[in-house]
């Protein structure tokens, strides 16, 4: 028999909320309590969404330098603490082990990427600006 991840996921929390119940706890009380066990220990970070110019506040929190939990900030005035699909989703995409930590360059000609440093990943898109920049300004005459 296949169990995939999404029946998984339900028959765990299935079998975490009856527990719950057994116990003489209300849905609310058994879902604050598994957050709460879930997050014991981590460092509570706020910050804001990246995705838009909304400006969601989100809880962060993190264990080891690892993130391990997000959630929307109730004391956000702007969200008030729901989030988008994208925002909810933050959690995913910072510990996707195929997300790029490193600038990528493919130099002039060549085919494959290759990492190089921030500093210098910085360093030449500043010039490349300034340059283009440099070309194209013109000062207009009153």
């Amino acid at each position: 028999m296949g169990l995939s991840r999404r029946d998984f996921l339900k028959l765990t929390g299935g079998t975490a909320v009856a527990s719950a119940l057994a116990a003489g706890l209300s849905p609310d009380e058994a879902e604050a309590q598994e957050k709460e066990l879930r997050i014991k220990g981590a460092v509570e970070t706020k910050t804001i969404c990246p995705y838009c110019s909304v400006g969601c506040g989100i809880n962060v929190y993190t264990k080891d330098n690892k993130v391990i939990y997000t959630d929307g900030d109730p004391e956000n005035p702007t969200n008030e603490g729901t989030l988008c699909s994208k925002g909810a989703s933050l959690y995913q995409v910072i510990n996707n082990p195929l997300r790029l930590v490193k600038p990528k360059h493919r130099a002039p000609g060549a085919t494959e990427f290759k990492d190089v440093e921030w500093d210098w990943a910085l360093d030449e898109i500043a010039k490349k600006i300034k340059d283009t920049r440099d070309r194209s300004f013109k000062i207009k005459s009153k």
